[in-house]
């Protein structure tokens, strides 16, 4: 018959084996749960890389499908009208004595034509920024900087002393970026002035866009606009990140960092 010691040696014995198990049980356990949420991380990067290429190859074929509408509107539609207006100006010299109503007509058709041409070539420089691929980012900001001024009572700051060319996709995304900035501007903020200015240190590129108008509610951007969202996605798209401030004159900056 066994003894009392051997007893407690064999409740502790077995609560020892039941504690071992236990924690066993408890690792395997832990550690499943560590691979299953490892495992999601990782599908949840191959998902979000998986949705940036998708967005990048929209963006590539929309931005290739401006650039083929924009030189078709500027050398077959442009070219047309050009042809058309110089026909109808030769109205004047294949009849001997025009009416009245013959010249305002030609001259009403004329106007009508400089009109179209002037609207053909607006609508394909804004497909297809002016320059940019010609002369690069610095030359096609500040035309766009001279519309926008020229067409509105905003006065713009451009600072670009200090970038270079760069990667072509890369001049064409930072150009959409600030063009959507300065529109979020004109629409919205009621700015007088608008700060823009370009820093480079190192393999870093550094924008920073600000404005004197009215700003918007930091704490509300989770109902912020398309134009936002789109600013975001593009930045995401160059591997950069977005941050949006609102000033002291209750204006608006946002910063922009690209690795380069």
């Amino acid at each position: 018959m066994p003894s009392q010691t051997d007893i407690y040696i064999l409740l502790f014995g077995g609560t020892l084996l039941m504690f071992l198990l236990a924690g066993m049980l408890l690792f395997f356990v832990t550690t499943y749960q560590k691979r299953l949420l490892r495992n999601k991380a990782e599908v949840e990067v191959i998902k979000s890389k998986h949705q940036l290429d998708l967005f990048q190859s929209s963006i590539d074929a929309m931005e290739d499908e401006r650039r083929r509408v924009s030189r078709d509107l500027h050398d077959e539609i442009g070219a047309a009208l050009s042809m058309l207006r110089l026909q109808v100006g030769q109205l004047h010299f294949t009849r001997e004595s025009p009416s009245d109503n013959t010249e305002k007509l030609i001259v009403g058709s004329k106007q009508l034509i400089d009109s179209t041409i002037e609207n053909v070539r607006r609508i394909s420089n804004d497909m297809l920024p002016h320059g940019l691929e010609e002369f690069g980012l610095k030359y096609a900001l500040e035309m766009l900087c001279d519309k926008v001024e020229a067409a509105s009572a905003l006065v713009i700051n451009l600072d670009v002393e200090s970038l270079n060319r760069l990667e072509n996709r890369l001049e064409l995304a930072l150009y959409r970026i600030l063009q959507e900035l300065l529109n979020n501007t004109l629409k919205h903020a009621e700015a007088t002035e608008v700060d823009i200015i370009f820093s480079a240190e190192k393999d870093l590129l550094s924008i920073t866009y600000r404005d004197n108008g009215k700003g918007f509610d930091i704490d509300s951007l989770a109902k912020r606009g398309l134009g936002l969202k789109n600013i975001e996605s593009r930045v995401s798209m160059i591997s950069g990140k977005v941050t949006y401030t609102p000033t002291v004159e209750k204006g608006i900056e946002v910063k922009i960092g690209i690795q380069l």
